[in-house]
């Protein structure tokens, strides 16, 4: 998989309408990328995350362009959310996440594709995208795209006993209220539960780090 970004020098982009503006694949020889860096003004080898920012992406995978698709539109629609917040989109997180995703197997990448659906309201930025998909073990993805194929999957797998199932006059309610009881966010690529504290998995990394 490869990452095809639109990138300015923040500085330039922030304070002048002449920017300079360039398009960078990563990964790329290091050399090819001192000389993109240089026309921004920058050296490729001192980057500080306040010296680069990411107008748009581009995933190209030609083992899953679906997924390339995907992938692209939610962190394009990431980027112009966080810039319309106030946040820059860096290259160097920018380049964490594309490294980290690239070694996802196809189950992870769906789950990220649903993470960032259905968490949508608390990844504001890049950086909270690495979070996520660094902790992507706290979450399942369950193979239902209604609430009674969701119901089903439950049974089937034994995490609804017989007993409740006896209470539910058809599966349709049962998922809807399973998925509401359990916080479980229905996605375009299945239902997304959260089985660990994020959260504290999360602080407990940064204070590690």
């Amino acid at each position: 998989m490869y990452l095809r970004i639109d990138i300015v020098n923040k500085n330039q982009y922030e304070t002048s309408e002449n920017y300079k503006e360039i398009k960078i694949l990563v990964p790329n020889d290091s050399i090819e990328l001192e000389k993109d860096f240089k026309y921004l003004g920058l050296d490729y080898y001192n980057l500080d995350i306040q010296d680069t920012h990411i107008k748009e992406c581009e995933f190209i995978c030609k083992e899953d362009p679906d997924f390339s698709s995907r992938i692209t539109d939610a962190i394009n629609k990431l980027i112009s959310r966080s810039s319309d917040l106030g946040y820059t989109t860096p290259f160097n997180y920018m380049k964490t996440f594309y490294c980290m995703i690239n070694k996802f197997n196809d189950e992870d990448r769906e789950k990220l594709l649903a993470i960032l659906e259905a968490k949508k309201e608390q990844i504001v930025n890049i950086n909270e995208a690495i979070k996520y998909a660094n902790n992507i073990k706290c979450f399942e993805l369950i193979d239902a795209y209604n609430n009674e194929e969701l119901a089903k999957r439950l049974v089937y797998d034994g995490t609804i006993d017989i007993e409740d199932l006896m209470e539910y006059a058809d599966l349709e309610r049962l998922g809807r209220d399973y998925a509401e009881t359990k916080e479980i966010v229905k996605t375009q690529q299945g239902y997304l539960s959260q089985e660990f504290d994020f959260q504290k998995k999360a602080q407990e990394e940064e204070e590690e780090f």
